[in-house]
């Protein structure tokens, strides 16, 4: 079967590679030709020019794109020319509809489509060791398994197009877990003066083990995190188990909970990094406060669009009205969190922050709380923003608390006291 490999990155690359080996690559192509171009000297197979081109002298298609419009992009190049009875075969991580979509598109031509998304990371994809799951007819896996398992270890089918994606997703949400769980295990291990080398050769004999603890852990305990799995892959796959999981109602506490942890570490410019370095949060846990670094507080300005304002008076003498009156001039929504006063700069008030949502419109949700009250009101404040899962805290100038704030930073709230919210946003400008 002469297959052609679509998507040279650091999964892509080993995959073909690996097909190579079994002897059924016959083209590669990339965005970059020149990524190609290499690896088709290095290989000694065909490197065409275009998609139809690859497609036209091809019997099977295997691609490995980044995000669900690079998947859709390569199926609509493929449409015009592809020949009837193509086998296509997509290993990108990306939505069970978007399988879907693909698996249609292709059919109208008479071609085959498997959504085949896979797990184990750079080191599976060198060595072939990678779990494929795979959806779409079942006739069609049958006929692509060589295929597959030329570049798996593990190669299961679960279902009709789209049930890869979602097997893929469950799985993107176990590592989510996991990846948080080693990381603070082993910033507890370090803040306990254990050796830590002994710490992995034992316990990853144990109950607890995991792939993630066996592999990553060792990075960790060397901080120093070269991408497996990078940052910012995961955290666009886990917005897609978000958005499956939203579908029907539900919210992931775990997702949720990584995802603010995964923006902390891409603002901070960490989003290369494998997902080992939410080592670099973690081992925060059992040290003092500190604000984080500009970059990271730039990047949460430019983010947010809605601001819950705690203390916010109604009288204009008082800086919190002249702040938050300022904010709404550089375009973000505020919502006044005031007891005893109905409307503030043409905002409807809540008295606490468990009432916010009924303000919230159904696709907004609250991006920072900012602090306007007495130091000796910010632990309760905390309490609340951590059961409400808020995902950023700002503490005005004056309002210091370390305990708490250090508390909120430890519950995964990207946190700021002491500083000026109005003052650090005009400096962006």
């Amino acid at each position: 079967m002469k297959t052609g490999f679509i998507g040279l990155g650091a999964m892509g690359a080993p995959m073909a590679r690996n097909l190579h080996k079994a002897g059924l690559l016959h083209g590669v192509w990339n965005r970059s030709a020149d990524k190609a171009h290499a690896l088709a000297a290095e290989l000694g197979c065909a490197a065409p020019a275009t998609l139809a081109a690859l497609a036209s002298e091809c019997d099977a298609l295997v691609m490995c794109v980044a995000a669900d419009a690079d998947v859709l992009a390569v199926i609509d190049a493929l449409v015009p020319t592809v020949r009837a009875g193509t086998l296509v075969i997509d290993c990108s991580t990306v939505s069970a509809n978007t399988a879907r979509r693909g698996a249609e598109l292709l059919a109208a031509r008479g071609a085959h489509f498997l959504d085949c998304p896979v797990s184990g990371g750079t080191e599976g994809a060198k060595h072939g060791t990678l779990a494929v799951m795979c959806g779409g007819e079942e006739k069609t896996f049958e006929a692509a398994r060589p295929l597959l398992e030329a570049m798996g270890k593990t190669v299961r089918w679960f279902g009709p197009s789209g049930a890869g994606q979602s097997t893929k997703a469950t799985n993107q949400i176990m590592c989510a877990g996991i990846i948080r769980a080693v990381g603070e295990a082993m910033a507890f291990a370090r803040a306990q003066g254990l050796p830590l080398e002994r710490v992995v050769e034992t316990l990853g004999q144990g109950a607890g083990s995991s792939w993630y603890f066996v592999h990553r852990a060792p990075f960790m305990i060397r901080e120093a995190y070269p991408p497996g799995f990078r940052i910012k892959l995961h955290a666009k796959d886990l917005q897609i188990c978000r958005e499956m999981a939203a579908a029907s109602g539900a919210v992931l506490p775990v997702v949720e909970d990584v995802l603010r942890e995964y923006t902390t570490l891409i603002d901070a410019g960490y989003g290369d990094e494998d997902i080992s370095a939410i080592y670099r949060l973690k081992s925060e846990l059992f040290a003092p406060f500190e604000n984080p670094n500009a970059k990271t507080i730039a990047a949460l300005l430019r983010r947010i669009r809605t601001i819950a304002i705690v203390g916010l008076s109604a009288d204009p003498s008082r800086p919190s009205h002249g702040v938050a009156k300022s904010l709404q001039k550089f375009g973000y929504r505020i919502i006044p969190v005031t007891p005893g006063a109905s409307e503030i700069l043409g905002e409807r008030c809540v008295p606490s922050l468990d009432r916010v949502h009924e303000v919230l419109a159904p696709d907004e949700r609250v991006d920072l709380v900012d602090v306007f009250r007495k130091s000796e009101h910010v632990a309760a404040i905390v309490d609340d923003c951590i059961r409400l899962r808020m995902p950023a805290l700002w503490l005005q100038d004056g309002v210091i608390d370390d305990v708490a704030a250090a508390r909120a930073r430890n519950a995964g709230i990207l946190t700021i006291q002491d500083r000026c919210l109005f003052r650090d946003r005009a400096a962006l400008a």
